[in-house]
């Protein structure tokens, strides 16, 4: 073995059939484009939790609906066979058709290699007057998308995400327009080319990347006049693709992340797909900026949860429901098996563990004064100097009021007066409860003297 690799994990039959219990690819397969889902499959061979063949025989399975034909020669030669004839001549017919599409468009392409024509096309007023400009047919246009359909199949990403990206813009010129069925589709052809090129984060200002397609599909969701099965299969399908730009992006998109656990995406997911509450509940967990969504959030996997539970949503449930904090430590130590099975929470342990660590003593430390620091390491699943060391980093790093007494082994938390907004609040529902009783009493009274002058 190469020196300063580690040694690769070798799992026990048992170990891979325990990890299989919470693998969810069977159930976000149907709402995946094929190429994502060989992405996904790619994850489930690394982790060995199938046996190899039947995942190369998955994945030789969906190569054969693309025309990615040299990974389908390859794939065979893993399985030791020989690749049919067929695939040669298969070969052959993609090359032809990729070298006919393209000399159909060449006029077109030769126009969207010059930066000035380029950008000459966003001043047009309509299709007509751009096809006019150059000199191209409306066919020629519409020839891009089967180009660039062709490219994507091939697994060319970027060539067919740039081609999209060209071809929308010019669609965009006629926007009094309605959006036929074929510009939709190119807008899902665009955002499955961003999954692929990991193309997430914008490199600059203005430049389009997965989160704003994802918000252009939404916006014509909600704007459509198609049948209510046909948008809710559709938004199901966008919340399951946005899985990819939230947790395989280095910084997700805020936007998103609101997106995600906006009322209406809920009602998605309780309708149509209950397992994306757990990665409803991962989010919660993972970005601490969504505090203020976790009580009504978690009441709703608390209502879901006979439809979907996981180690993931049973954590925040025995916390925040059940305020069961040994509930939530054994929970949170069967995540660790969620997120390495999971294709999306696999690189997030670490800091899902240690957010997760932090949730439960918060959640301590508003019902307890003084708290033991070997039983909070206890319900930290820590020993006792690890996680007094993590307590003061804390304190430190989050500045809580609270102090460590060393010779107790404790920590005490010093009750911080409530702020001035929170004091007007309670002086406000105060004020209310009395007027209200005033009022009462005042009503009481005056039926009282009626009732005594007749």
């Amino acid at each position: 073995m190469a020196e300063g690799k580690e040694a690769k994990e070798v799992l026990t039959l048992e170990q891979a059939q325990e990890l299989v219990k919470y693998d969810l690819s069977t159930k976000m397969v149907p709402f995946l484009d094929r190429h994502l889902i060989i992405y996904m499959f790619n994850f489930l061979q690394e982790m060995e939790i199938y046996k190899t063949e039947d995942i190369n025989r998955a994945l030789l399975k969906l190569l054969a609906e693309t025309n990615m034909i040299d990974l389908a020669v390859e794939m065979y030669a893993t399985l030791g066979e020989e690749a049919p004839e067929s695939l040669n001549q298969r070969r052959e017919e993609v090359l032809q058709q990729l070298q006919d599409s393209r000399e159909k468009v060449l006029s077109l392409l030769e126009i969207l290699e010059d930066e000035d024509k380029v950008q000459k096309i966003a001043t047009f007023k309509s299709m007509s007057e751009l096809c006019t400009a150059f000199e191209l047919e409306v066919d020629v246009i519409e020839g891009l998308v089967h180009y660039a359909k062709l490219q994507f199949d091939c697994g060319n990403y970027t060539l067919s995400g740039e081609l999209l990206k060209h071809y929308r813009s010019m669609m965009a010129q006629d926007s009094e327009r309605p959006m036929t069925t074929r510009q939709f589709s190119c807008i899902w052809g665009s955002l499955a080319s961003f999954i692929l090129n990991r193309e997430f984060e914008a490199p600059s200002p203005g430049v389009e990347m997965a989160a704003d397609v994802i918000f252009k599909i939404d916006e014509f969701l909600d704007n459509t006049k198609m049948a209510k099965k046909e948008v809710l299969l559709q938004k199901t399908w966008l919340l399951h693709w946005a899985l990819f730009a939230i947790f395989n992006a280095d910084k997700p998109d805020a936007k998103l992340l609101d997106f995600f656990l906006n009322e209406k995406s809920l009602s998605v997911i309780s309708l149509s797909c209950p397992h994306l509450f757990r990665y409803v509940g991962a989010c919660l967990i993972l970005q601490k900026r969504l505090k203020h969504l976790v009580k009504d959030t978690v009441w709703i996997v608390h209502h879901e949860a006979a439809c979907y539970s996981d180690p993931v949503t049973r954590f925040l449930l025995a916390l925040y429901v059940d305020v069961d904090f040994d509930e939530a430590q054994q929970e949170l130590q069967k995540c660790a098996q969620v997120c390495k099975v999971d294709f999306f929470l696999n690189r997030h342990w670490a800091e899902f563990e240690e957010n997760a660590r932090l949730l439960i003593f918060e959640t301590y430390c508003r019902i307890h004064q003084c708290i033991n620091i070997r039983m909070i390491a206890s319900k930290l699943n820590m020993e006792a100097e690890e996680a007094e060391v993590w307590i003061v980093k804390l304190i430190q790093n989050a500045k809580l009021d609270a102090r460590i007494d060393s010779e107790k082994s404790r920590v005490v938390m010093s009750k911080a007066p409530a702020s001035v907004y929170q004091q007007v609040i309670e002086k406000t529902k105060n004020l209310s409860f009395r007027s209200t009783m005033l009022l009462s009493n005042l009503e009481k009274r005056e039926k009282e003297l009626k009732e005594a002058k007749a």
